[in-house]
C-alpha cells in the first residue's frame, strides 16, 4: 500500500494513470460532485464515487482485488482504512471463480490511515483493506475509488 497525497500521485511511476487520476479529481472537485461510474480510459480505469455513512471496525470485512488496484480518495468526511497483508487472513469468499474481482477475509488489522482531505491510498493486489470504517464518530463521506486494472 502506498499512502501520499493527490498532489504526489504522478510521483510514483508503479501507478498506471495517475495523472489521468490526479487531473479527474481536480475537474471532479468543481463539478457537481454526483454519484456513479465515470470512465477514464474504459475498463482499463475508471472511478466509482459513491457517499454513505462509515461503519463501525466489527461489522466491516477486509478485502483484496486481482483485476484491479484501488486509489481510494474521501472528498468529504473522514473514514480509516484498515490494513493488513492478505497472506495474513484467512479467507472467508470469494468471487473470483464467478468471474468477480474480490474475495472477503477475516482477520487483525495490521494499522490503518485516516482517509480525507487531500490524503489517497493506493492498493495493490496483496494489500487488505477494510473500508469505509468510523473514525470516532460515524460520517457521511463522498468517495471516489479508482480502479486501475493490472497488467
Amino acid at each position: 500500500m502506498i499512502v501520499t497525497t493527490i498532489n504526489k500521485l504522478t510521483d510514483y511511476k508503479e501507478i498506471p494513470y495517475a495523472a489521468e487520476v490526479a487531473k479527474f479529481i481536480e475537474e471532479f472537485k468543481k463539478g457537481e460532485m454526483n454519484t456513479g461510474r465515470y470512465d477514464i480510459c474504459g475498463d482499463d480505469a475508471f472511478a466509482a464515487v459513491s457517499r454513505y455513512d462509515t461503519e463501525p471496525e466489527a461489522e466491516r470485512r477486509f478485502e483484496n482485488h486481482r483485476k484491479y488496484m484501488d486509489i481510494q480518495v474521501v472528498l468529504d468526511g473522514k473514514e480509516e482504512l484498515h490494513w493488513a497483508p492478505v497472506e495474513t487472513l484467512s479467507q472467508t469468499e470469494e468471487e473470483y471463480s464467478k468471474g468477480g474481482d474480490i474475495a472477503f477475509y477475516e482477520g487483525e488489522s495490521k494499522g490503518y490511515v485516516l482517509l480525507g482531505g487531500d490524503e489517497c491510498a493506493v492498493l495493490f493486489e496483496n494489500d487488505a483493506h477494510k473500508p469505509n470504517v468510523l473514525h470516532k464518530t460515524s460520517q457521511n463521506v463522498l468517495k471516489i475509488v479508482f480502479k486501475i486494472r493490472n497488467n
